[in-house]
């Protein structure tokens, strides 16, 4: 068998994105590139790093809508698994700090980790002065993400929007409780929630999750069928 890796990059020499963690023949940023071809975005940074509560994501400019985006991935890896199952309250990392504003902690600690990226490597920066000629200084801050991402972008977008308070954050299918009620009402004129038909992931957060489980196990007690025929 030919070993064509490195042999023939998906990624041209030409590219100036910073690209981290994919793999030697770029094939993840391959497929990003092929789903931004659609518009005039250019994309300015992607780390496809991953452990438990650190997230991928990417960073593009979009001139067509005159907007720098920033998106987050959703569940993929089974280190995505266990930040998702992280799911006690977590109090969101805030200056000065409201105790009540309470998040997903896996979700928290994966915002945590991108806002961290995000200055430390002075990406955002990087974004909004990545063509002033063609008025990306001038550009708003988008953040978007599905599922996990969806929940993380959330509450990134709360840390960043003293910043960015013309920032935007559109959520596709977050999880379930994924902020507490005070915070949700601080969100409402900044973040646009989507949820798909019967999509259930939107619907259950950890208090349903324990709900089911204590309700299976009552159902289980008080059944006559032997147990061995309930479980299979």
């Amino acid at each position: 068998m030919t070993h064509r890796c490195c042999c023939f990059p998906c990624r041209s020499q030409k590219d100036p994105a910073v690209i981290i963690k994919d793999n030697c023949c770029h094939c993840n940023y391959a497929a990003l590139r092929k789903m931004v071809e659609v518009g005039e975005v250019e994309v300015v940074y992607a780390t496809y790093h991953v452990d438990v509560g650190e997230t991928p994501f990417f960073v593009a400019v979009d001139y067509s809508k005159k907007k720098v985006v920033l998106s987050i991935r959703g569940t993929l890896s089974m280190k995505d698994v266990i930040t998702d199952l992280n799911a006690e309250g977590e109090t969101i990392p805030l200056t000065p700090p409201r105790e009540d504003w309470l998040g997903h902690k896996g979700m928290v600690q994966a915002a945590e980790y991108i806002r961290v990226k995000l200055e430390e490597e002075e990406i955002l920066s990087r974004a909004f002065n990545h063509n002033p000629q063609r008025g990306t200084d001038e550009f708003e801050l988008v953040l978007v993400g599905h599922s996990l991402g969806a929940g993380t972008a959330s509450i990134l977008a709360i840390l960043l929007r003293q910043h960015y308070p013309s920032l935007q954050c559109f959520s596709y299918s977050p999880p379930g409780g994924s902020i507490s009620m005070p915070a949700v009402e601080y969100t409402k004129s900044f973040i646009t929630s989507v949820v798909v038909g019967k999509d259930v992931v939107p619907r259950i957060g950890l208090h349903q999750l324990e709900s089911l489980r204590a309700d299976l196990i009552n159902t289980i007690k008080r059944s006559k069928d032997p147990k061995a025929s309930i479980i299979y």
